[in-house]
């Protein structure tokens, strides 16, 4: 059965992570949402952390009596189907499919220990589409869960990570305000927002980081909308290069041959 979110993807639309790309490299925004072509390589993070997810939204799902012996056989079906559907999958060196299956059952013990939510969950993987003022095309993500408690509702974000985050990197996130704001347009509601940050570690941990967003932080965000749609409906693509966009870029090959070709 088809997943809500998978439906709205298919019509046009804008997302937290085509703003996050474009604000990140605009050239590699280009070749994944423009030109779509094709993946010189995929991380393993990628594929390691969507089946991460999925096991994570069917313990929110089922509650308690979701043991961690199905989680850790659920984890091992999911990330098998995502590695074998990775375009050009990359593995580091002394690292394959067996290492990484092991590492996230070990952040499994670490999650489902340590899980906070049993009795709040309001939903899980909650789809969403929402207007943008200035915007030719709607917003659309999806929440992983939204608990309520006292009467607050608070948007949980799950993430994988090599290291535990810096402080305040919660409070400058654009996926915060990005999903904040579609919340408070779809409910009229401000939400908290709390990033659940598991750690690839050889020992893995877990950690929650709060954060909130004001109408300011909505104002920019959709300035920010608005800029980026307008810069790339006029065709500026840029790459912005550094060891940190382009050592495991999927697109590094073709975008070093891009100004020859523009020439």
């Amino acid at each position: 059965m088809e997943r809500e979110i998978e439906s709205m993807r298919d019509a046009p639309h804008w997302s937290y992570s085509a703003f996050n790309t474009y604000l990140t490299c605009p050239m590699r925004y280009y070749f994944r949402y423009i030109e779509h072509a094709e993946v010189e390589r995929t991380s393993v993070n990628m594929p390691f952390g969507r089946a991460f997810h999925a096991v994570l939204s069917e313990r929110a799902r089922k509650g308690s009596s979701y043991t961690i012996e199905e989680a850790k056989d659920d984890f091992a079906v999911y990330f098998k189907g995502e590695t074998e559907v990775s375009e050009n999958l990359m593995y580091k060196p002394d690292e394959d499919y067996l290492f990484w299956n092991q590492r996230g059952c070990d952040m499994l013990n670490v999650a489902l220990a340590e899980w906070p939510d049993d009795y709040t969950v309001k939903s899980v993987a909650e789809a969403f589409s929402v207007n943008v003022p200035g915007l030719s095309k709607p917003l659309v993500g999806e929440f992983d869960l939204v608990t309520i408690d006292g009467g607050d509702d608070t948007i949980c974000d799950w993430k994988t990570a090599s290291m535990k985050w810096p402080a305040g990197k919660a409070d400058r996130d654009l996926q915060a305000t990005v999903f904040c704001y579609a919340f408070m347009q779809k409910y009229g509601l401000n939400p908290s927002f709390r990033f659940d940050v598991f750690t690839k570690a050889k020992t893995p941990a877990h950690h929650q980081f709060y954060t909130l967003r004001t109408q300011d932080d909505f104002d920019r965000f959709t300035y920010l909308a608005g800029q980026i749609e307008k810069a790339v409906n006029t065709g500026i693509f840029l790459p912005v290069e550094s060891s940190m966009n382009c050592t495991e870029c999927a697109y590094s090959s073709r975008c070093k041959a891009a100004h020859r070709k523009a020439v």
